[in-house]
């Protein structure tokens, strides 16, 4: 079995075409809702544990949004049965925020970090100051606002200011006089970014970093690595990234490392004119937020060990696990894969036993930021009868296995292309593309069949594309390439 450990996924935009359907118009990355179901008596055990609301019709294949003050958390194991032979399996996780919109969201804090590099130059740093002045102006009074701007070094333009009307005119006022120059010293700019949210007040919990560049760091420490580490400091004070790549020469590893890291968002932006709307979407989210300093604890039964985390900032505590989510707005979807050890397969065999507590805690918005716990346990038993196996299978868990293996070997595809290797690349959609039809023929609830199946035909639409880029000229090849790592980023809720 593959060695795989916690991967947060989000619905894909093709689901239901929210903002769109593709990453490289800009399109907001993790909102297309997910619909889970119940159509078999796994599927329909877990709707159960999660809350999911029965109209008395009996079950109709489709998970209800659960309510305001329902339960958000949700988890399954691969199935109600597993095979004798298991040892190590996936537990699915998810988190489904209510629809309903908050009357007020929480005051904000907001550090934006330009890249002002010479490469800005034109219309990129126009788009760039009139995305910043649409976010001035969009904010709330109240709301706390800086400007910082990177090139050889970085600048604080404004410090954290509370907006008023006068504080606002004199943010544009600086907002304007933006000026390209220089190189690209992204760590300079986010190390400034970390500083000022150090500080920020209790008052103000919602806390983002808003980071546009089109280039490579190339400056100071610049690997993903490092910067992506930089940036998850900021989770110490509540602190996430939204990245905007600008252009087709952005450093997509780098931004996927600060979305990643912080459980922000990405953004690829083909032209430089979609930034300003790109970003009301983004602040209209940020009005919808309903809980911040989220974070999922799996806490293993006995039995039972947590394995480790692979390209997932997570925590391990007491033989357990923490994965912080920070602010979580209304409709929003989350999703993870755990994966797990039976330590003990004896005391499972034949028996349902709980494998995990998994629980949600979060500040609700509408109480004062007041901390709330939410639990689901979730329970398996080994079996030697294949086709009971077989049949208990969790159509979500599955789907999220599918999908989340789907979009890593996408992101390894957009590297092929980006080396030339557009055969390889081809080969790696099509095992992609193989897996989720697999996938869609096993499960049985019909959202996530057609889940998979979409996702399946998404993948083929970007083989075609990827058999013409050879003859394609290179400017189209890599933003092919941006744009595929963009959706695979979309498809892992980031």
């Amino acid at each position: 079995m593959r060695k795989l450990g916690i991967v947060f996924v989000g619905a894909f935009s093709l689901v239901t075409g929210v903002f769109g359907t593709g990453c490289a118009k800009g399109a907001p990355l993790p909102l297309a809702p997910t619909q889970g179901s119940a159509a078999n008596a796994a599927d329909q055990d877990n709707a159960n544990a999660i809350a999911i609301a029965s109209d008395g019709a009996g079950d109709t294949g489709r998970e209800r949004t659960p309510n305001r003050n329902g339960a958000w958390i949700g988890a399954a194991p691969e199935g109600d049965l597993l095979s004798s032979s298991t040892r190590e399996t996936f537990l699915g996780v998810w988190v489904d925020v209510p629809e309903a919109r908050p009357e007020s969201r929480p005051p904000m804090e907001v550090v934006l970090v330009v890249d002002t590099s010479g490469s800005m130059a034109g219309t990129k740093i126009e788009s760039a100051r009139n995305a910043a002045a649409t976010l001035v102006r969009s904010l709330k009074d109240g709301d706390i606002v800086a400007l910082d701007s990177f090139s050889d070094d970085a600048r604080t333009l404004v410090p954290p200011t509370r907006l008023d009307m006068h504080t606002r005119r004199e943010i544009l006022r600086q907002i304007a006089q933006l000026v390209p120059a220089g190189s690209t010293n992204m760590f300079s700019g986010l190390t400034l970014a970390e500083s000022q949210m150090a500080s920020a007040p209790a008052s103000h919990g919602l806390r983002r970093v808003v980071m546009i560049s089109d280039g490579i760091a190339n400056i100071g420490p610049s690997s993903p690595e490092v910067l992506g580490s930089l940036a998850q400091n900021g989770l110490r004070f509540r602190a996430q990234v939204t990245s905007f790549g600008v252009g087709n020469d952005y450093d997509e590893r780098t931004l996927n490392a600060l979305s990643v890291r912080t459980n922000g968002r990405l953004y690829h932006i083909g032209e430089p004119r979609e930034m300003a709307g790109i970003l009301r979407n983004e602040v209209a989210l940020l009005d919808a937020t309903l809980a911040s300093d989220a974070s999922v604890e799996i806490v293993p039964a006995p039995g039972v060990q947590v394995l480790g985390a692979d390209g997932f900032r997570a925590e391990f505590r007491d033989g357990g696990m923490r994965i912080p989510l920070g602010a979580l707005h209304a409709g929003q979807h989350r999703e993870a894969l755990v994966r797990v050890r039976i330590v003990d397969p004896a005391a499972f065999e034949g028996h349902s036993r709980s494998l995990a507590s998994v629980r949600l805690r979060f500040r609700d918005a509408a109480e004062g930021d007041l901390e709330r716990i939410q639990e689901v346990v979730t329970r398996t038993q080994l079996s030697s009868d294949d086709n009971a196996v077989a049949q208990s299978v969790n159509s979500r868990t599955k789907a999220i296995v599918a999908i989340m293996d789907a979009s890593k070997t996408q992101m390894a595809a957009a590297q092929r292309i980006n080396d030339g290797n557009f055969v390889d690349a081809d080969k790696e959609l099509e095992r992609a593309q193989q897996t989720l039809t697999a996938q869609a023929r096993i499960v049985t609830a019909p959202a996530e069949k057609r889940r998979l199946e979409v996702a399946a035909s998404k993948v083929a639409t970007a083989r075609a594309a990827t058999r013409a880029m050879p003859s394609a000229p290179k400017a189209s090849q890599r933003a092919g390439a941006l744009e595929m790592n963009a959706d695979a980023m979309h498809s892992q809720g980031f």
